[in-house]
């Protein structure tokens, strides 16, 4: 049984490793590897030539990560709700000739939200970046409990279009778009999210600076490599309570897992597994 995950600058990503190691302790031959566009050979492939070779190799499915996750969705022949709903998916199944796709981040966030920041309040929150993982996370704040939320994306256009669409979908919620990061009423936030790529080793910096939020407030980020963020770093210094991006990591892969093998992962044994390689693997890594 094979699966994989195709991106950009994945030779960091965990992914891998959780998965073959749930599929050992479950007992299966499971192989997941790493199609990397930034990386030889597939360097100079298009993501429809990247999908159908893997399809044709008889991989079961792939995860999709940056910056594929939007345009993946012109690749499928079937797609869940929630990718119908956002147009991002992140993974693929291929079943009976067809390339179903799905939206885990979705399920992963909402998931991460109730374990890491349990009672913590989210009627108002700050999304930052609308790209293919901001509006899986989006609409699981919406359905997790969020009344208020705030969009910023310095494509406005993008931030514009996932707000259409989410006032369509969950119209008893407020959504709307804030042009400059500077005018926004920071004491009024519950909480910020950064859905962008801002923290990774190739996006150094902080997508906003979380010492404007209040007291009492939280921060959360969904780049999880490294860990420690600047961002959540520099939130922890301000005595914010935060959620790092292990969590959603961990639980979209415990759902697209389930999705691949049709069989149950054991979620707890996944979280594990992750936090033991996030301590092996403390450097970046390049190209294979």
């Amino acid at each position: 049984m094979r699966a994989g995950l195709i991106g950009q600058g994945i030779q960091a990503s965990l992914t891998p490793e959780m998965h073959v190691a749930e599929g050992r302790a479950l007992g299966l031959r499971y192989e997941y590897r790493r199609i990397d566009a930034n990386c030889v050979p597939h360097r100079n492939s298009s993501l429809t030539d990247l999908v159908s070779e893997a399809e044709q190799s008889g991989f079961v499915g792939l995860n999709v990560t940056h910056p594929f996750k939007q345009q993946i969705v012109t690749l499928l022949d079937e797609k869940s709700e929630v990718v119908t709903l956002l147009g991002s998916a992140n993974t693929i199944v291929f079943q009976d000739g067809k390339r179903i796709g799905h939206n885990t981040d979705y399920i992963g966030y909402r998931s991460a939200l109730r374990r890491a920041l349990p009672r913590a309040p989210i009627d108002t929150v700050l999304l930052v970046g609308a790209g293919g993982a901001g509006r899986a996370v989006a609409l699981a704040l919406l359905d997790q409990g969020t009344r208020n939320l705030i969009l910023y994306d310095r494509n406005p256009a993008q931030a514009h279009s996932l707000c259409d669409v989410l006032r369509l979908a969950r119209p008893q919620a407020l959504v709307r778009v804030e042009k400059d990061l500077t005018a926004v009423d920071w004491s009024a936030i519950d909480g910020a999210v950064n859905a962008t790529p801002v923290g990774m080793k190739e996006y150094p910096g902080l997508p906003f600076e979380p010492q404007r939020l209040r007291l009492g407030s939280w921060v959360s980020d969904i780049v999880y490599f490294p860990r420690e963020t600047e961002l959540i770093k520099a939130a922890r210094q301000a005595g914010l309570r935060v959620m790092d991006g292990t969590g959603m990591a961990v639980y979209q892969a415990v759902t697209a897992f389930q999705l691949f093998t049709q069989r149950s992962p054991d979620p707890d044994r996944m979280v594990q597994r992750f936090d033991q390689l996030s301590q092996e693997n403390s450097k970046d890594a390049q190209c294979l």
